[in-house]
């Protein structure tokens, strides 16, 4: 498992520094923030949380919403950083939960902990326990040139006298550690691209809660946007200082200072609003979500192949001793593929549907085998096949045959070329990088879901065939992999191809697989032009032929959903998350600063 240098874990009297401190900071600024409540108008308070709208509370849920997603990508960045083995899906959830329960709770470092602890069986508690404090180191460095700007931009004279003193001495403090120290001392494995991720997460993350708090100002307030950013931006800052639960009072009395154009009553009802949306909602779902123990499930040595995308996309998860891969979507639980269930019954797919209630979620089956259609319809559910999968057996597949003339011309071409193809574990990580770089910008991104995306972790756990041209690496293939199949996963290449190179080097991996004695081998789906709309299927034309030209067993895959309105409701859900369209915009980007790719 992942290490840390020894200088994180330090030499402090942690007792005092993780009990001590927050309780001290709760008694002194709570002891502030009683003292200006003394003196408001209660019910000028209540009238103030009155006067927020319906509206508002719904766009302060969305933007809390986005908040934390962009909070659930600094775990998943240092769980890239640190190769724990946990699952980004994963890593991002118990992130979010981890800072929804410690920001309401306080005691961050240790509440943050447990919580990774408890939706991470994998770590120790020593390992949840240096991540937290990783993630929390890089947080607060993120946040600190954002703190700069907005200090200076409402003036370090705007704060009060209370407040003054700590945070002035905490910069001071805060920029001698980091120059001194530096992130590299630390986490030598971290690259400048990980700090820039986190640098532009962490922007997102202040920008979202900002407008939260900003959009539950009392109706008629003529507040601009950019005093409450940077309001919120210095208050963040003092109440994650106090450490103690919500930031309560060091929070408070930085925004009644901040926001003098309000009477105080009306800041105060706003900051009752905010705590709601931000604070209490969050921490309520989020202890509700671990309050049944997650016993980790091992995956199955006769697992589907597909499964290993479990490492990137998903989880593995038991429903009534049933083990199913459920792909990372919001508000659904959804099962990818063919499962393991040899003849599901109508009660599997009932308790299926159960679990997913009980976790908030719509239940549904992608790309599911014929089997689980047939019990999801005798249970009730709407079903429609939507794609169709290449199956090639390859102790009896041959490239001979007329059906076959098209692959044998497309074969020639290539060995015409000079492209070669070979099966490889001595991989150039980098050289494939580059090329998966290459091809996401051409193609405007990679897709996600049930597609796999370039990971090197994950890359070195496959079959992987690279393709050469005069010795230059131009190309490769992967495979997931399981004792009885093999499952088509990444096509890479520069642009510029030779015809048949593609065409190549599937047929060295079918070769491959014979020798092996692998039984089945897989192409992958795609969408059923009967079934699908044409748009779609149009758009994946050219991918459906070169797969025809193999002359493949079609076998047919199915989505299922308990009635019309979730079937078409988890196919908008899954559609998104196969396109990614917000992770594919730095490659839309790219592809205008090269538009020759």
């Amino acid at each position: 498992m992942f290490q840390l240098r020894p200088e994180l874990s330090g030499s402090f009297p942690k007792t005092l520094v993780q009990f001590g401190l927050p309780i001290g900071a709760l008694v002194l600024f709570g002891g502030l923030l009683w003292r200006e409540l003394a003196a408001m108008d209660l019910a000028a308070i209540g009238v103030a949380l009155g006067q927020v709208s319906t509206a508002s509370w719904i766009i302060a849920a969305c933007a809390t919403w986005f908040s934390f997603l962009a909070l659930g990508r600094y775990d998943a960045i240092w769980h890239e950083v640190l190769r724990t083995g946990v699952s980004q899906p994963a890593a991002r959830r118990a992130g979010i939960r981890a800072v929804a329960i410690a920001q309401m709770v306080g005691f961050g470092a240790v509440t943050a902990s447990l919580v990774r602890w408890r939706c991470l069986p994998t770590l120790s508690l020593w390992q949840a326990t240096r991540l937290s404090a990783a993630v929390t180191l890089t947080f607060t460095a993120c946040w600190f040139p954002f703190a700069l700007i907005a200090l200076w931009w409402v003036g370090a004279d705007a704060l009060p006298v209370s407040l003054s003193l700590p945070w002035l001495t905490t910069l001071l403090l805060g920029t001698v550690v980091l120059l001194a120290l530096g992130w590299r001392r630390f986490v030598p494995q971290m690259q400048a691209t990980h700090l820039a991720r986190l640098m532009v997460w962490t922007g997102i993350d202040m920008s979202c809660a900002a407008l939260a708090l900003y959009v539950l100002l009392p109706a008629g307030t003529n507040v601009p946007f950019d005093i409450i950013i940077a309001a919120y931006v210095i208050a963040l800052g003092l109440g994650l200082i106090s450490n103690s639960p919500g930031g309560t009072g060091a929070f408070d009395l930085t925004l009644l200072a901040l926001i003098p154009m309000l009477a105080p009553e009306q800041v105060v009802g706003t900051i009752i609003a905010f705590r709601i949306v931000y604070y209490l909602a969050p921490a309520l779902l989020a202890l509700a979500s671990i309050a049944r123990p997650t016993r980790p499930t091992a995956r199955p040595a006769q697992a589907p192949a597909h499964w290993g995308l479990i490492a990137q996309t998903g989880e593995l998860r038991d429903v009534a001793d049933q083990p199913y891969f459920i792909g990372d979507a919001p508000g659904i639980m959804c099962a990818i593929g063919p499962q393991m269930q040899s003849a599901p019954q109508v009660s599997d797919i009932n308790n299926f549907w159960r679990e997913s209630l009980t976790r908030g979620r719509v239940p549904a089956f992608y790309n599911c085998a014929s089997r689980h259609a047939l019990a999801a319809r005798k249970a009730g559910w709407y079903v429609r096949r939507t794609a169709m999968e290449a199956m090639i057996q390859p102790a009896t597949w041959t490239t001979s045959g007329g059906k076959r003339q098209t692959l044998r011309r497309k074969l020639r071409q290539a060995e015409q070329a000079g492209v070669t193809v070979t099966q490889t574990t001595d991989l150039s990580m980098a050289a494939l990088r580059d090329i998966a770089a290459e091809w996401a910008i051409a193609h405007g991104g990679e897709y996600g879901f049930s597609m796999g995306r370039f990971a090197p972790d994950l890359i070195a756990q496959q079959r992987v065939f690279l393709i050469k041209q005069d010795n230059r690496i131009i190309g490769f293939i992967s495979f997931h992999t399981s004792r009885a199949e093999w499952t088509l996963d990444l096509i890479r290449h520069v642009a510029g191809l030779p015809d048949g190179t593609m065409h190549a080097a599937i047929v060295a991996a079918i070769s491959q697989a014979r020798a092996e004695g692998v039984a089945r081998l897989s192409l992958a789906a795609v969408p059923d032009p009967r079934h699908t709309p044409a748009f779609w299927a149009e758009k994946r034309a050219g991918l459906i032929q070169f797969k025809r030209s193999f002359c493949p067993i079609w076998v047919g895959r199915y989505h299922a959903a308990p009635n019309k309105l979730t079937f078409w409701f988890t196919g908008v859900v899954i559609g998104i998350a196969v396109h990614r369209p917000l992770a594919n915009l730095s490659w839309k980007l790219a592809a205008r600063v090269k538009p020759g790719l």
